[in-house]
């Protein structure tokens, strides 16, 4: 577990590193409107591709790291479905933009974005989540970000090559996947795709349905912010909001990794009584806080320099909503374990209805909330849904006596941040990085001398405990 999660994470700060520099340089180049332009084509397309990809995926992991010498046949079937799924959404997205989208710029960009769905019902990085093999799938994504980055610099230096954006995004997932695939056939031969009769995918099926519904909730749910933006704001607002957005979505993804990594480990534990269960959950969510803690004191404090020092002046006004939007990081990423623990568990179905009415019901919250507030609105929306998941998630482990304890994960780190925040602020004139540096010191040194960093806590999310 650490390696996986050494090679991933390594993998995942090189990409965001890379992601965060291609969008400020997209950001000027593009101005407010066109990235605006691109940003909404790419939330839109990224929600159906988690339609393709999210709940098949996770449950396929899970399956293979319980008994891996089904990867073959379950690879099969994988493929043939996702594949089915990903021509009948790129043609109804299509069909859709052809009929919303009057400019032919925005129907060519939500189409060559659309693109993404045949590339990701291809992907195989399921197989080496399940197997543990981390480190072919860090490679892969640093390839498709490396990649992607690479044509960007070198073909799009103004407006009116919008839409090479996304076809350098395209190429480089084609890429990196063809990687995983080079791997997969010299180890497994060709796969095949079929949905003819097996018991196994009827197993399969049965199993992925409370899942695929729990994950395309939560993707609503974390995408529905920028598309109401969207469909009610002007492109320049657009970009506005969504540059910040796509910051806070870096901080995210490292809380998908933690995840990734831990969950074979939850799946093969879920037999476990609930006390050791409840025990092992307890340390996840107490690293996750203690890392999560600082992160988003600092962004708030210190988002006006921070914005000012990555983004062209046209996004002055985006510190607000940087310091409102950071509060997804910590919410989403517990809500996201907790929703992770149930499926490890078997526990699916118990948190589907509840999601489903939480992703119905943040898009009207988000549409009422921007109408009242204007953008900031937007992001208050966003802070209020996911207070509630993490409030209800918990409580549906509770369920199983399996919840984690809530009170003393935020007193340490709360106290921690004091002189943290202190530091940011008297920082604040200076270069940005001084400011996260001397944060950063005072808040390891000031957990340090609370006892906050556990040894047993570090070996347990590590494996060794």
């Amino acid at each position: 577990m650490a390696s996986n999660f050494v090679a991933l994470s390594a993998a995942e700060v090189a990409c965001r590193a890379i992601s965060v520099g291609v969008t400020m340089y997209l950001a000027k180049k593009l101005g407010t409107a066109g990235f605006g332009r691109v940003e909404f084509a790419f939330n839109v397309v990224f929600w159906l591709v988690l339609l393709v990809r999210e709940g098949i995926d996770i449950i396929a992991s899970r399956e293979i790291a319980r008994h891996p010498r089904i990867v073959r046949p379950l690879v099969n079937h994988i493929l043939a479905i996702r594949g089915t799924l990903a021509a009948v959404l790129l043609t109804a997205l299509l069909a859709i933009g052809g009929l919303t989208l009057s400019d032919p710029l925005d129907r060519s960009v939500l189409g060559l974005y659309g693109l993404m769905l045949l590339t990701t019902a291809m992907g195989l990085d399921f197989v080496y989540r399940g197997l543990e093999r981390m480190w072919l799938v860090a490679f892969s994504l640093a390839v498709r970000t490396a990649v992607y980055a690479l044509g960007v610099a070198l073909l799009v230096y103004d407006p009116t090559r919008l839409a090479l954006v996304p076809v350098c995004l395209v190429s480089g997932e084609a890429i990196g996947i063809a990687l995983i695939w080079w791997r997969y056939v010299r180890q497994f031969g060709w796969p095949r795709p079929t949905v003819r009769g097996s018991r196994r995918l009827e197993v399969f099926l049965h199993r992925v349905r409370p899942v695929y519904f729990v994950r395309v909730s939560l993707a609503i749910i974390g995408a529905s912010d920028l598309l109401v933006v969207g469909l009610m704001s002007s492109w320049s607002d657009v970009g506005r909001y969504g540059a910040p957005h796509r910051m806070v979505t870096a901080v995210l993804t490292f809380g998908l990794i933690f995840q990734q990594v831990v969950f074979p480990s939850l799946a093969r534990s879920w037999r476990d009584d609930a006390a050791t269960g409840r025990q092992a959950l307890d340390a996840l969510v107490r690293v996750l806080v203690l890392g999560l803690a600082p992160v988003t004191i600092g962004v708030i404090v210190l988002a006006g320099p921070l914005v000012r020092s990555l983004l062209p002046g046209e996004y002055t006004d985006a510190g607000l909503l940087l310091a409102l939007g950071i509060w997804r990081a910590p919410l989403l990423t517990l809500a996201y374990l907790y929703q992770t623990s149930l499926i490890a568990m078997n526990r699916a179905s118990s948190g589907v209805r509840l999601l489903m009415v939480g992703a119905l019901g943040s898009g009207p919250l988000v549409a009422l909330l921007q109408w009242s507030f204007g953008l900031p609105g937007a992001a208050v929306a966003m802070i209020l849904t996911g207070l509630a998941l993490v409030v209800a998630g918990h409580r549906l482990l509770a369920r199983d006596g399996r919840q984690p304890a809530w009170h003393h994960h935020l007193a340490t780190p709360a106290l921690a941040c004091v002189p943290m925040a202190a530091i940011c602020l008297a920082l604040r004139g200076a270069p940005v990085p001084w400011a996260v540096a001397g944060g950063a010191l005072a808040y390891g040194t000031t957990l340090t001398l609370l006892g906050g960093l556990r040894r047993s806590d570090l070996m347990s999310v590590l494996g060794g405990g």
